[in-house]
């Protein structure tokens, strides 16, 4: 939606509604245990109505039970009570539609042009051509909501959303920034991690393990669970280009090495290195959706291959994933069908969901670098050997889907097959090809 923006110069707001989960009544009986300084707290707040049922624990703590009026911020109802209000608000006054491939998301055609408004929680973002619709929608959703406290509203060119920096300021494109995500990152680290450089995030046996390294102490395992957590955060939204040294260092914070910390030492001196880097997205055509995948055949320890997608509107990887399969193949073909199913779900949404927006997709495009994948994904039980019968589920399931013209897939040379990035830890030119081309 944020590429759609730039694309459409759209005019961009955010909006935070700090008072929401006071808005929504709780829907069933809820109690909550306040103890210590809570207790005495709310006692403060107002002695006559609470002080009363000041009563104290085994250990003598001051405990005062409540019974919740109001959805309380991190309890499991609050934002899905505030999905139902804020959801029901904008449906019934205000005339919106849900899209129904993502019930956060909703539409109006406004003046002949399209508002859109999603949010996460209580986080919302709004958009329009005409800035004064996001001025007219933002006062009526602070008429509701913002009633116990103000709305905080962003307008302009860059925003800061769900950790995330927006920022529009280049014409019909949006770069994806966390810097002050990444230096916050970086400046926590021990002193002397950073005095090497590192030119990729990975080495080449980034997939190997040696069961007899020793296992980190306690503290380097926390350490280590800590920044691969933070890096799958940071991956996910601004640095797609460290995702396959994360999908693995994922698979390995419950059983760190000596060999698991030194590759995460890597991709942080990568890291550091890249530290002013950021994800840039612009549009091609919003009418068709171009799709790698690829993958590796058995490169893990268990013999597993490992799956490689993307997913570009034109610069710049909107939707990138690198994965372990989750089942033993018995040749780089049927891996390369594997991993098609594995995207495929994604694919398939996004088709859906795009065209629940509005946009008539014209080609949904799977470009892939296995010939022998694409004929049985095109041609399922006519490409059908003795080798591939007991495949019959998986690739029939995307040949019903070419066939009903959902994905086309065509063929791509090795050398610029974008997905090949995420499936191994790539070296020099060919990293930083395919790397410039998934950043934008």
């Amino acid at each position: 939606t944020s590429l759609i923006d730039a694309e459409e110069r759209r005019k961009v707001a955010t909006v935070d509604s700090p008072g929401a989960f006071m808005h929504s009544d709780m829907d069933e009986l809820v109690h909550v245990r306040m103890s210590g300084p809570m207790a005495t707290l709310l006692v403060r707040v107002d002695p006559a109505k609470y002080r009363k049922y000041l009563v104290k624990d085994k250990k003598g703590n001051d405990v005062v039970y409540v019974e919740l009026a109001k959805a309380l911020y991190g309890t499991c109802q609050a934002a899905l009570l505030f999905w139902e209000n804020l959801s029901s608000f904008l449906i019934e006054e205000l005339g919106f539609t849900l899209n129904k491939y993502d019930k956060c998301v909703a539409n109006k055609m406004i003046d002949g042009k399209q508002c859109t408004i999603l949010w996460h929680v209580d986080d919302l973002k709004i958009s329009h051509v005409d800035d004064n619709v996001n001025t007219n929608i933002i006062e009526l959703i602070n008429g509701e909501f913002g009633q116990e406290a103000p709305l905080t509203i962003t307008r302009g060119k860059v925003h800061d959303y769900l950790g995330m920096t927006l920022d529009y300021t280049e014409k019909g494109k949006v770069k994806i920034k966390m810097l002050d995500y990444v230096k916050k990152m970086l400046d926590d680290l021990p002193e002397g991690m950073l005095d090497d450089e590192s030119p990729t995030p990975a080495a080449n046996h980034l997939f190997t393990v040696d069961d007899n390294k020793p296992k980190v102490d306690e503290k380097r395992a926390q350490f280590f669970h800590t920044y691969v957590a933070k890096t799958l955060f940071l991956c996910k939204r601004a640095r797609p280009d460290l995702q396959t040294a994360v999908a693995f260092l994922c698979t390995r914070v419950k059983s760190c090495d000596e060999d698991d910390y030194k590759k995460l030492i890597r991709m942080l001196q990568f890291l550091h290195a890249t530290r002013d880097d950021f994800l840039t997205l612009s549009v091609t055509s919003l009418h068709n959706v171009r799709w790698w995948v690829d993958a590796s055949y058995a490169v893990h320890p268990d013999m597993k291959s490992h799956t490689g997608g993307a997913m570009s509107l034109g610069a710049g990887v909107i939707y990138g994933t690198s994965k372990r399969q989750k089942l033993n193949t018995k040749s780089s073909t049927e891996a390369e069908v594997v991993g098609t199913d594995d995207v495929m779900p994604q694919m398939l949404w996004t088709l859906y969901f795009l065209e629940a927006q509005g946009y008539k997709i014209d080609d949904n495009l799977l470009y892939q670098d296995n010939k022998s994948s694409i004929l049985l994904e095109t041609n399922g039980r006519g490409s059908s050997g003795k080798r591939t019968r007991h495949m019959n589920v998986r690739y029939f399931c995307i040949a019903d889907r070419v066939k009903s013209k959902e994905i086309r897939i065509e063929y791509c040379p090795t050398g610029i097959m974008l997905a090949d990035y995420f499936t191994k830890p790539l070296q020099g030119l060919l990293f930083r090809q395919l790397r410039d081309m998934i950043m934008g």
